[in-house]
């Protein structure tokens, strides 16, 4: 038999293999396989350099054991808890000086040294060369270190390992080659990979068969086939290995070199007639079919001739890399051969047409199974599945009807596939429906049947579908496992339903059933209580996370601080964070958002004395500040009038490391607070600065802010330039800037103008007056003396289908009163009440009304005693009992309430009809 060395070794090679591949590209593969499988290269191991006697001298970890180096004598297992102790509560110095101190007075046998280096390790605290780890230094044993390691990885703690090569590596302790394989074949990144494999050749470790393995394992899943090609080619190999063949074929194929993969097992492997098992036989079918070699493929499929289990996985390994093709090729070469084409086979071509998303070829075979008897349920459900992709509900129907005709009985598999399409359509009531024919047919619901109707559960619309679903799981044969509790918990929630969430916690709670639930569905769950205002549900479920030992992640604990904040109880939130601060394994979960959080809550009760406590907590503990941070603190200086605090805050955003920039809403904050404490002149100033600045433009906010400080001194011009400034920077005024324009200009006794305003802004910026602005109009014109304006105005919005408000109508009532129009204050009243309002246009809608105060003050001027105040107190009560809103037909010419300025003709005010009249001509 030919073998590749012989190949490599002879001229002809060249020529023979020109014939298939191009000369350059098949002299390459030619010289590589050369070097990866001759046995009589130059140089067959690395070079040994600085071979380590500890080394060379470990014994292995059995014999070590044998001999009693396990012993840990009585008085050092004290010593060994003071330094786990040292290291836990991060006294690094005290940790490494106390276990040098052990070690050179020979009381620290391999097993404890092994275990402080785990201890070290799993730390949190990182070490390097120049600090503590001084004192042991090149001290500790290599056989320490390959048990520490070789304990780990049998545990499956991988990350443990790839600390204890960092420890080793600072502490300088020497590695034997089994210390080596492990961390080798653990290693999950190309980089480590590389220097682990240039350490061991600078120790001069003999590359053994099972270190080349356990390399190019980790070759495989760091992708890396030019480090593995450099390994094998340096490396003593026996010739045509097929463990190790069989590794570096997984290699090509891990980095996409398909042909390469196929190259080493058509010149190695089959010559040689080397064995395959199951996974690299799919591995290299997957290579072949990827590097479209048919003729591999057939070969690898002739090797299996008579084997329909193994070819009919070739059929599923083509459908799924999408070469129907391919798939259909092995299916007619069985064919062909007569091999008996079970349901297996015709379940995996049907299951690769359907991948492939060919239904005319899945129709096709599947009338060829039907036709020889081998059609079953997997048949069906796979044809129904290929029509349900393609949203053929009718289709996948007809299928399962034909099963039932067929008196083949349908299984849940069956029914769960057109159950989870008429979910993901929306057919809340076809799922349900299909669940009353699964239950009769004699199929229960099952965990899997819950889980699909609860992804439907969406809405608050579904929260009596919820129930259904529960009475479901509670007919269920088998116990509700964590995922489908989580599922319902999740449903629940995003229904509203969280009574029936608390019900079922409290029974599997009472139970004993442990809900298995994880820190994030916790985390969900904590947050609709917290919403819901259940303060004592959100703590009842902080305490069961920590009863089950369910470890919190730094996104439970903010859904949990958010809870406690929105129910203003900040104090308790603070006190959570000092408890979890205490405890050094959850004292990493509380961040920058985390305190945030808590100033917000801080802010919003106005208490800056705990805003600084907590401010200075986080410079204390070393928890960076955030742009986010400081605008909180800011905001809540401004609502608490403690401007005096902003410029040392604003020293601490310029002196954090990296530098805290402040942003717009920084800006816009203090504006606001400089406003609102009568520092009207700063916060123009700071406007200033910005716009010289350059880096941020003023917005809309920030105006309104400056705007409001105006109309609180009074300050008419100051409003009217900064109105200005806003239009030059192309900023878009808004309803709430017109509010308090008109409030200025009306104080101003500049009514008309303020009328001009609101007209001209709304057709420029083309949006309309809100109630606030009309309400404010209305004050303005109360406050100028124009009552008859007032009430035409509430007319006009009315028409204009703004609908007034409570405190629309309270403000003229009032205005009336003030104005001594007591008769028309009542009739305001009546119409903001929908009980008749003679002379008024009622809006359609519910009845604001007035409160109570202002309506005493009218029944008190009309003299309480008096009819008119009596009349009026029962409309009020009549209305008030009605349980629809009372619509007011269109008055008539002769009606009282004819005498309002706002219509044409008025008789009552001539003068402020004209002005009406010209208003509304002009809109």
């Amino acid at each position: 038999m030919s073998t590749l060395m012989d190949s490599a070794s002879s001229s002809g090679i060249i020529e023979t293999l020109s014939l298939v591949w191009t000369e350059v590209y098949m002299f390459a593969l030619a010289a590589i396989l050369y070097a990866v499988f001759s046995s009589g290269i130059a140089g067959s191991r690395f070079q040994a350099k600085n071979l380590k006697d500890s080394v060379r001298g470990t014994k292995p970890a059995q014999e070590l054991s044998n001999s009693g180096a396990f012993h840990i004598p009585e008085q050092n297992r004290d010593m060994f808890q003071i330094v786990s102790r040292a290291l836990r509560q991060g006294k690094m110095e005290e940790a490494m000086n106390r276990f040098a101190e052990l070690h050179s007075n020979g009381g620290a046998p391999l097993q404890m040294t092994s275990r402080f280096l785990t201890t070290l390790a799993k730390s949190d605290h990182v070490i390097d060369a120049s600090g503590h780890a001084v004192n042991l230094m090149g001290k500790l044993e290599s056989q320490a270190l390959e048990m520490a390691v070789a304990e780990n990885a049998k545990r499956g703690d991988y990350d443990t390992c790839q600390r204890l090569r960092q420890v080793s590596d600072v502490l300088s302790i020497a590695k034997s080659p089994r210390t080596f394989e492990i961390f080798a074949r653990h290693s999950s990144k190309a980089a480590d990979l590389k220097s682990l494999v240039d350490e061991m050749q600078l120790d001069g470790v003999v590359f053994s068969k099972s270190l080349v393995h356990a390399v190019l394992t980790a070759c495989a899943v760091t992708c890396d086939s030019e480090l593995a090609s450099e390994l094998v080619a340096r490396s003593e190999l026996p010739r045509g290995d097929r463990e190790l063949c069989a590794a570096l074929i997984k290699v090509y194929s891990s980095c996409e070199q398909w042909e390469m993969a196929c190259c080493i097992y058509e010149e190695v492997m089959l010559p040689a007639s080397l064995k395959l098992d199951p996974i690299l036989t799919e591995v290299l079918f997957k290579a072949a079919i990827k590097a479209n070699r048919t003729d591999l493929t057939s070969a690898l499929a002739e090797s299996l001739h008579g084997d329909s289990a193994k070819q009919a996985k070739i059929i599923r390994s083509y459908g799924k890399d999408g070469n129907l093709r391919g798939a259909i090729g092995i299916f007619n070469q069985m064919k062909q051969s007569q091999t008996p084409l079970t349901s297996l086979v015709y379940n995996s071509i049907l299951e690769a047409s359907v991948q492939c998303g060919d239904m005319k070829a899945a129709l096709n075979y599947f009338s060829m199974a039907k036709q020889d008897g081998q059609a079953d349920v997997v048949s069906y459900n796979t044809v129904m599945k290929g029509h349900l992709a393609d949203n053929k509900m009718h289709a996948a129907l007809q299928l399962l009807k034909e099963m039932s005709d067929s008196n083949m009985p349908a299984s849940l598999v069956t029914y769960h596939g057109i159950l989870n399409a008429r979910v993901q359509m929306g057919d809340s009531r076809g799922a349900w429906s299909l669940v009353e024919q699964m239950k009769n047919s004699g199929l229960s619901p099952n965990a899997v049947t819950c889980s699909i109707l609860l992804k439907a559960m969406t809405t608050r619309a579904h929260a009596g579908d919820v129930s259904r679903v529960v009475e479901l799981m509670d007919a269920m044969d088998t116990a509700v496992d964590e995922v489908l509790f989580a599922s319902m918990a999740e449903a629940c929630i995003r229904t509203g339903r969280l009574d029936l969430l608390s019900e079922r916690t409290r029974m599997s709670t009472k139970s004993g059933n442990s809900l298995g639930l994880s820190a994030p569905t916790y985390g969900s769950m904590i947050k609709a209580y917290g919403q819901a205002h259940d303060i004592d549900q959100v703590w009842a479920l902080w305490d069961e996370m920590g009863r089950r030992e369910v470890r919190p992640t730094s996104i439970t604990l903010g859904c949990m601080v958010e809870a406690l904040v929105m129910n203003r109880f900040a104090d308790q939130a603070w006190e959570l964070a000092q408890k979890l601060w205490n405890d050094d394994t959850q004292k990493s979960l509380l961040n920058t958002v985390i305190y945030s959080t808590i100033l917000k809550g801080f802010a919003m009760a106005k208490r800056p004395d705990r805003l600084m406590a907590l401010y200075e907590e986080m410079r204390e503990r070393e928890i960076a500040c955030n742009t986010i941070t400081y605008n909180t603190m800011l905001n809540a200086f401004a609502q608490c009038g403690s401007m005096h605090r902003v410029p040392q805050l604003l020293e601490d955003m310029k002196a954090a490391t990296p530098p805290v920039e402040p942003d717009i809403v920084t800006y816009s904050t203090m504006v606001k607070g400089f406003c609102a404490s009568g520092d009207l002149d700063k916060g123009l100033q700071l406007l200033k600065e910005m716009e010289l600045d350059g880096k941020f433009a003023p917005d809309e906010v920030m105006y309104n802010s400056l705007l409001d400080g105006c109309a609180r001194q009074h300050r008419l011009e100051d409003a009217l330039k900064l109105l200005d400034n806003m239009r030059d920077s192309g900023v878009t005024p808004s309803n709430y800037t017109l509010s308090i324009m008109v409030k200025l200009l009306g104080r101003a006794r500049r009514l008309n103008q303020a009328f001009t305003m609101v007209k001209g802004l709304c057709e420029e910026h083309n949006f309309r007056a809100n109630i606030q602005v009309y309400t404010c109009l209305i004050q303005a014109c109360f406050h100028n003396r124009h009552p008859m304006k007032a009430l035409a105005l509430h007319d006009q919005l009315v028409e204009e289908r703004c609908v007034p408000d409570q405190k629309t109508y309270v403000a003229l009532v009032r205005g009336c009163l003030q104005a001594g129009i007591v008769d028309k204050a009542a009739e305001v009243v009546r119409c903001a009440f929908h009980c008749g309002g003679h002379g008024m246009q009622q809006a359609n809608g519910p009845a604001p009304g007035v409160d109570s105060a202002c309506l005493q003050e009218v029944i008190a001027k009309l003299g309480s005693s008096s009819e008119a105040a009596r009349v009026l107190s029962e409309d009020v009560a009549a209305a008030q009992r009605s349980p629809k809103p009372r619509r007011v037909s269109p008055r008539s010419k002769n009606s009282p309430g004819e005498s309002l300025p706002w219509r044409a003709g008025n008789r009552g005010n001539a003068g402020s009809s004209d002005r009406f009249n010209a208003l509304r001509s002009s809109k």
